[in-house]
């Protein structure tokens, strides 16, 4: 493992707090928003009165986005190789709504490759379960979530999450990932412009691709091992 216990959670928190200075000081909502509307001709999206509700729903769902990515590139950028899959689902929601951040990640169990042992498998759930831990309790803090306010962020995560390991599934049989559909593609394409659906839907999705690769360079940067903490 290529990071000690002290070093996950540092970087787990370092993480949360980069995801979110990515989404808001480069203005990724706002840019998306506007070049919908000029490329579009849709003024209306950038109304006054229904602006500022907009750019606060997509930036909502812009964020699900990243932090479902983070979970799926977790264990190869911890240098984790096969990651164990573990079940503290229900434990880490109850003891996060108090705190106001979400703990570790329910998952599927998946077996590993025979060179890897038991305990190996135990060290490596132990380190993705303490990332997500101390990701959620940072993020938590940075947004001043309270206890509702999470728990809602965790049912449309949990909704998310189950797509992106249904989407992983269908690779890994021979299906190639279709970014034209998704929580993120329809959800935002309603917000962004119900009148014109199919055509909001397809800005949602090359967006979601935006974000997927800001998400993954932050982890790039974060995880990187050249660094003495």
């Amino acid at each position: 493992m290529r990071f000690t216990p002290r070093q996950i959670v540092i970087r787990a928190q370092e993480t949360a707090y980069q995801l979110l200075a990515t989404l808001d000081h480069e203005a990724l909502v706002a840019r998306f928003l506007q070049t919908y509307a000029k490329e579009h001709n849709r003024a209306g999206v950038m109304q006054p009165p229904l602006y500022r509700d907009l750019m606060s729903s997509v930036r909502r769902e812009a964020l699900l986005v990243m932090v479902t990515h983070v979970d799926e590139l977790l264990p190869r950028r911890l240098g984790l190789g096969a990651p164990a899959k573990t079940s503290g689902k229900r434990k880490a929601r109850k003891g996060a709504g108090k705190r106001g951040a979400r703990g570790s990640r329910g998952t599927a169990n998946r077996p590993g490759p025979a060179a890897i042992t038991g305990r190996e498998l135990s060290a490596h759930a132990a380190a993705l379960n303490l990332f997500r831990e101390e990701f959620f309790l940072a993020l938590g803090r940075a947004l001043r979530w309270t206890q509702d306010e999470f728990g809602e962020f965790a049912r449309d995560y949990d909704v998310y999450e189950a797509i992106a390991a249904r989407a992983g599934t269908e690779r890994s049989t021979g299906g190639a990932r279709n970014y034209s559909t998704g929580p993120f593609v329809d959800r935002c394409g309603l917000l962004l412009d119900p009148s014109m659906l199919e055509q909001a839907r397809r800005a949602a999705g090359r967006f979601q691709l935006q974000l997927h690769s800001a998400t993954d360079a932050v982890l790039r940067k974060v995880l990187s091992t050249r660094r003495e903490n």
